[in-house]
């Protein structure tokens, strides 16, 4: 399939961004980095609000992993910031989601995965310090309509944290728990503050799907019996009193009109179990708009009893995840309301309801980066889950073509690996969870990605974000699949079929460069440490190290020399094929491992990623590392969530990439 449309073609699909990027400012470094990622990524959609406005043409959402992003010029073009926005270690949160004053749109406040909640003033300009609570495992936040000092947030259950809804009355600067009567929440998933009065709250459970409303500003609640079972949604009207909407879970989209005593059925014409993520049109309340995933974006006219496909996205534009948040800008006197969608592609805008939409994805580096890896032309492929599956970059990275387009639509949007054949430029494979039902499978394209077949597996098994591939070095023939759920997979027809060889956790693999029975497989889980085998993974020896393992790295000329990053540590080194062990990290700061390379022309040098630390490199074998950057390597280092990984560009090593929220490219001089 090859097709062109709104300026990137599909099927071998082009993304057309300007190779020249603005170089990223450094604490200290040797080298400069830059965000090459793809323009594109979902907007992030956690949360109630995923897209905030000031006026018409000023934008705030976050991309989740990547961070948070802002457009001065209705999403033309992007700026990524987070200023003022760090742990006390020096490390960007993962940004989970926005909740924004109605009375002062200069202020919002966001809420990061386990590092509490921050406040802005300005619209993103910059955050004042985090703020954590007793429960970090936040899920959602709301504002009171009436006084932007006044903010909620929910939290999802944590066994070793207290509390379900925390008030604060003086901008976020201290918190209190309330909520009498949410002791038996078991995690809360959504709240909303009636825009019509502040004293009303709604908070769902998302573990017995619940819903709660408070009429005293949270401090008291009690339970909606007549609530739909397994509400989790909920969205209180911005102009009818007592009007809100509920989604339930697989059942879809609720009204109720008196507070949540009662419910009827809305929704008419939406998918099967749409609604999450309804947004209402501020210049008439009377239109909704739902985001409906692969089916497309539906809007209503009638308060939301019935809707109807919008026909401005189409199949093209719905690739990957399809619309998966959406978001109305206030109409002035001259221009009307602009609906904004997010997809897997990155944000498009629509002036008139819907009816077309062009894509506004410049600056928007959102692509949430599970693996890496370089073809045998010396192209970077980037494996991406929510995403739209493999990217190859086109002459330098910063640009890139889709080649996982022609990958099905169940696949797509859940790579966890990718490889390529030492020989081959055109021969890739990725793993992948298909959605919806979660079995691993393994896809294999030797044409370059125009299309791909489904590699015969003898157990289908399921990939956890630990997986990984490796061809053998000296023959392609010759593959291995390695996974924290998988166990171990082995091919002896360049990935065309597999066989399961081992069945217990296993994830990072590293394959001798010239022997391909010869492998290293270190498990992540359980403190299994690491294996070594001599007959192709058929049985494997347990080495004396029994710490989990991140990722091992061989020395490509020395093979009796094994690098190893400890899961929670640092970097361990054998100079014995595995026999001896000791810790090989001097110099080394940040409190664990996130990649681990070696040059592959240069045996004595290694860059290593350590998060709240930076880039790190030896050039001695890792008899001592010095800091190569302690800027953005180590602001972005979040790596809450997903994979992480790092890799040297072979034809040039003096480029070095990682990722896990977009992709940094270290370059040294």
């Amino acid at each position: 399939m090859r097709s062109t449309v709104l300026g990137f073609c599909l099927g071998s699909v082009l993304f057309c961004a300007p190779p020249a990027l603005a170089k990223l400012a450094r604490s200290l470094g040797v080298g400069s980095v830059t965000d090459v990622g793809p323009e594109a990524g979902l907007v992030w959609l956690a949360m109630s609000q995923p897209f905030l406005f000031r006026g018409q043409d000023e934008v705030l959402v976050t991309s989740g992993r990547a961070g948070v992003y802002k457009s001065l010029d209705g999403g033309q073009s992007w700026v990524r910031g987070e200023r003022g926005l760090l742990t006390p270690e020096g490390v960007e949160p993962y940004a989970l989601g926005f909740c924004q004053s109605r009375s002062a749109p200069d202020i919002a406040y966001l809420i990061t995965i386990q590092d509490g909640i921050s406040r802005t003033a300005d619209f993103g300009e910059s955050f004042e310090p985090l703020v954590l609570l007793p429960n970090a495992n936040l899920s959602d936040c709301a504002v009171d309509p009436a006084d932007p000092a006044v903010v909620y947030t929910v939290a999802g259950f944590d066994a070793l944290q207290t509390g379900v809804l925390f008030k604060s009355t003086d901008a976020g600067r201290t918190f209190s728990r309330v909520g009498a009567g949410l002791e038996t929440v078991e995690g809360a998933y959504q709240m909303s503050v009636a825009p019509t009065n502040p004293q009303v709250v709604y908070v769902s459970d998302g573990y017995t799907g619940d819903l709660y409303v408070s009429s005293d500003g949270g401090l008291n609640f009690r339970l909606l019996p007549n609530a739909p079972a397994v509400s989790l949604g909920v969205y209180a009207h911005p102009t009818d009193d007592g009007t809100l909407f509920v989604v339930a879970f697989n059942d879809g989209l609720f009204r109720s009109t008196d507070g949540g005593d009662s419910f009827a059925r809305a929704g008419a014409g939406l998918p099967a179990g749409a609604g999450f993520g309804l947004a209402f049109d501020p210049s008439d309340s009377a239109v909704l708009y739902v985001p409906a995933g692969a089916q497309g974006l539906f809007r209503s006219t009638d308060g939301g009893l019935t809707f109807e496909r919008v026909n401005g996205l189409g199949e093209a534009e719905l690739l990957g995840a399809g619309v998966t948040t959406v978001g109305v800008s206030p109409a002035d006197n001259e221009n009307p309301p602009v609906v904004y969608a997010g997809t897997s592609l990155g944000p498009f805008r629509s002036e008139d309801a819907g009816a077309t939409f062009v894509p506004i994805h410049t600056g928007y580096r959102g692509v949430q980066v599970e693996d890496f890896a370089i073809d045998a032309a010396g192209r970077l492929l980037v494996a991406a889950i929510n995403s739209v599956g493999v990217f190859r970059a086109i002459d330098s990275p910063g640009s890139y073509q889709i080649i996982g387009d022609t990958l099905p639509r169940a696949a797509l949007t859940q790579l966890q690996a990718v490889a390529a054949a030492p020989d081959n430029p055109d021969l890739y494979l990725v793993a992948v969870n298909l959605f919806p039902g979660g079995d691993g499978a393994i896809f294999r394209t030797d044409d370059g990605g125009r299309s791909w077949s489904r590699a015969a597996v003898s157990l289908p098994p399921y990939f956890s974000f630990f997986t990984r591939i490796a061809f053998a070095p000296s023959d392609s023939r010759r593959v291995y699949v390695s996974s924290g759920v998988g166990g171990l997979l082995r091919s002896d027809d360049g990935g065309e079929s597999f066989q399961q060889l081992q069945f217990f956790s296993l994830g990072s693999i590293a394959v001798d460069p010239g022997d391909p029975n010869l492998l290293y497989v270190g498990s992540r889980t359980g403190n299994r440490g690491l294996f070594k085998s001599a007959d192709g993974g058929r049985t494997l020896q347990q080495l004396s190290v029994r710490v989990d393992i991140k990722t091992i790295a061989l020395d490509p000329k020395r093979p009796q020399v094994l690098y190893a990053g400890l899961q929670m540590g640092t970097v361990i080194r054998s100079l014995d094929g595995g026999q001896t062990f000791a810790l090989a990290d001097r110099g080394l700061s940040g409190d664990r491992l996130l990649g681990l390379g070696a040059d592959p022309r240069n045996p004595m040098r290694l860059l290593a990623w350590m998060h709240a630390g930076g880039l790190f490199r030896t050039e001695d074998g890792a008899d001592s590392w010095s800091a190569v950057d302690t800027g953005e390597t180590l602001r972005r280092s979040t790596a809450q969530a997903g994979g992480t990984s790092l890799i040297i560009d072979r034809a040039d090593p003096t480029s070095v990439y990682v990722g896990n929220g977009s992709i940094l490219q270290f370059v040294s001089p």
